[in-house]
């Protein structure tokens, strides 16, 4: 493995062993609890400042599945965020993304990630303006295209998520199996499959209500298209720019921890729920600008791109996914969640978009 952990959160945290990391002398060493609203699997994170604030400010993220219900309801047993830089994989991502992590140590309980602090570069909870927009899709789009049929993606030692752990996370066997004193998202979980039944059209909600009990119909129609590395938490609170250089601007994306191997709309579909509201352009435009930009990156890297028919019944199986995935928080957002009055009014006529998705992908299912 390119990278080795380093044996201790005292030795990843020394001054000496932070100054070489750095490149910059450090003398002082400050730790200072961070609190982040979308923090939600129970990890914890800190500040660490420099030199009486004067050195590189770095976040220190502390994780163990102890008191992560998502590491253990998707059977993280190494710490994806951990083996992905261990394996080399993250070095290897488009020069677009800013590096999203430092170095790493194992702990007793768990492990420890230490990364550069972007807590000024993100979007988290506004609307993207266009050319954000488009450079998220980009960025996703060519890091899909850097790892699209990678084997170590699919190693079981990198331990990614499955489409099974994608489609089966957010379910209310889940929930139920990993909720207790998990935080506020087990309960919500289990509300808002209960509102779906309400706010969605009954032959929708036949087709998802099967699915999160039994989510192999999809998984099976999916596992038939081409796995790349999908990030699996492409939302706006794990976004971020850094302004531009001569390179142009970068995308901070953090939160590797739900990383899967899986086809690419999949991570499109996740993107769609989770920040509708925030985008510039309609869902349509979205996802035309995505393929061809995928296009685009694949044939740079000498693959062939699928034909139209075959990338459109992966994004219809995609979008299906996302509603499977997301369909919970879709529904509260549209309902009584706590989002603005805007929000919500967009989050209630996405409904109709999300039933005819649903009802393209069911269309394709093999039971």
């Amino acid at each position: 493995m390119p990278h080795t952990l380093d044996r201790s959160l005292e030795a990843l945290l020394d001054p000496e062993r932070l100054s070489k990391h750095t490149g910059e002398p450090i003398t002082h060493i400050e730790r200072v609890p961070l609190s982040a609203e979308f923090a939600h699997s129970g990890s914890g994170l800190e500040f660490i400042r420099t030199n009486h604030g004067n050195g590189p400010s770095l976040v220190l993220k502390r994780v163990a599945a102890e008191w992560d219900w998502l590491m253990r309801a998707t059977r993280d047993f190494r710490c994806r965020s951990v083996t992905l830089w261990q394996y080399g994989l993250l070095d290897r991502l488009p020069a677009v993304f800013a590096p999203p992590v430092e170095v790493c140590a194992v702990e007793e309980d768990g492990w420890a990630i230490l990364m550069r602090d972007y807590s000024d570069s993100f979007v988290t909870n506004r609307r993207f303006t266009l050319a954000e927009h488009r450079l998220f899709l980009e960025a996703m789009a060519e890091m899909h295209a850097v790892y699209w049929g990678d084997r170590l993606v699919r190693d079981p030692a990198v331990g990614l998520c499955t489409l099974e752990d994608v489609y089966s996370m957010f379910t209310p066997r889940i929930a139920r199996r990993y909720g207790a004193g998990a935080g506020e998202i087990p309960g919500r979980i289990l509300e808002g499959r209960q509102l779906v039944r309400d706010v969605m059209p009954g032959e929708a909600v036949r087709v998802v209500e099967p699915l999160l009990e039994d989510p192999g119909p999809l998984c099976r129609a999916l596992s038939k298209f081409t796995h790349t590395l999908v990030h699996g938490d492409f939302r706006h609170s794990n976004l971020g720019i850094l302004p531009g250089s001569d390179a142009g601007a970068r995308v901070v994306l953090l939160d590797w921890q739900l990383a899967a191997a899986a086809p690419p709309m999949v991570e499109l579909g996740r993107y769609i729920g989770a920040n509708s509201p925030l985008l510039p352009v309609d869902k349509e435009e979205t996802l035309a600008y995505y393929l061809e930009q995928l296009a685009r990156h694949l044939e740079a890297r000498g693959h062939q791109s699928p034909d139209r028919d075959t990338m459109t019944r992966e994004l219809r199986l995609g979008m299906l996914g996302g509603f499977v995935q997301d369909g919970w928080a879709i529904a509260l957002k549209a309902g009584h969640w706590h989002v603005g009055d805007d929000a919500r009014e967009h989050w209630k006529a996405d409904l109709e978009w999300w039933a005819e998705q649903v009802l393209r992908g069911a269309a394709l299912l093999e039971h």
